[in-house]
Formats: C-alpha cells, structure tokens, sequence
C-alpha cells in the first residue's frame, strides 16, 4: 500500500475514534464535522514526517484496536487526565488497558527528545509556536494541555512494536529534528512556502 493510502487510511480511522469520544460536558466544539479538514491537517503534519514503517506499525494498531472495540483516542484523552484532572482519572483509571513499563519508557524517551526539538523551534520560529499548546506541563494553564503530556499520552496508546520502531528512527538520527518537519508540513498545508515564510507573515 503506497504512503499516501496508509496515511489517509490512520486519519480516518482516528477521526472515527475521535467522533466517539464523550468529554465530562459532552462533546467538543472540534468535533464538529466542519472542523474535519482541520484535524485532517493535523493529524498528517505529524505522520508525515514519520518513515513508512512506522506509519504501516501504527495503521495495524488502529486495526487491531478497533477489532478489540478499543478506541484509542478516547484513551489518549483519558490518559491526558492522570496530569489534568487527577481526581476525574481515578475514578476511571479502571478502565484503561494496563500499559507496560517498556510503552512507558519508551514514551518517555520519544516524548523528552521531541521536547528537545520543541525548543529548537520555538526558538527560531516564535511566531508561529505562539499560539500554539504549552510546551511542558510545567508551563500549561488550568484547562490547557501542554504539547508534552499530549505527545506522552498518545503514544502511550500505540504498540509497543510502533514506540520501537519510532525511537529506532530517533537514535538513528537525532539530530534530524521530526518536529520541526511536522511544523514544516503544516505550515506547507496553511499554504505557505517554508516555515521562514509563516514566520514572516504572523510576525
């Protein structure tokens, strides 16, 4: 299956997932279907950046969650509350799949090197990060999630085969900064030449 398959095949099955999902007041303003090229966009800034097999990993988790009745979204989000809303997560931890100690390393390790490249970013180009989500939990508002504990809890619902091969595309190459390609990416499908472009036009 060719790159660009695969890619929309992970979108929709995300979008899917995502439609589910019932916050604690219902749901999201950005599930709205008109929001759908919205998260489109987003979505594949980050997978595109990303080698084949790793995106390949990733489709067969969505598959065989969905074969589970899992919904992976749904679990990112509930993870996302073990750092938002503490109490709420206790109340729920019960029903999450148990994620081995190696998913949690390995989530770890990916998550602090993307926050590496997050600063070198946010450092060259800081008009287009401005709006963007905090970067560490450490820096987030009541009621905001931090980039850091979003990219965490995703990954912690992906496959440990996924995480593996993902941090074997990062030790390979670190120095190859995939943050900064995903930042590209978007910024390409807002219709701006480079990210030097963007930066010049939200300055």
């Amino acid at each position: 299956m060719e790159r660009k398959s695969i890619e929309q095949l992970i979108v929709n099955n995300e979008w899917n997932m995502f439609q589910k999902v019932q916050g604690i007041n219902g749901r999201a303003p950005c599930q709205a279907e008109e929001q759908y090229q919205t998260f489109i966009i987003m979505r594949l800034s980050q997978f595109e950046s990303w080698p084949i097999e790793v995106i390949q990993s990733y489709l067969q988790d969505l598959e065989d969650a969905k074969a589970a009745e899992r919904n992976l979204v749904m679990e990112k989000y509930a993870w996302m509350m073990e750092d938002t809303d503490p109490e709420y997560f206790s109340q729920i931890r019960h029903l999450l799949p148990p994620v081995s100690e190696e998913k949690r390393e390995l989530a770890r390790k990916i998550t602090a090197q993307y926050m590496c490249w997050e600063k070198e970013v946010d450092t060259l180009y800081p008009n287009v990060r401005k709006n963007g989500r905090p970067t560490t939990a450490g820096t987030s508002l009541e009621g905001d999630t931090s980039l850091e504990t979003y990219l965490r809890c995703e990954l912690m619902t992906y496959s440990a085969k996924t995480l593996q091969l993902l941090w074997k595309t990062i030790e390979a190459a670190p120095s190859q900064n995939l943050y900064m390609i995903s930042m590209e990416k978007l910024a390409n499908a807002y219709g701006y030449t480079s990210l030097e472009a963007a930066e010049t036009a939200l300055s």
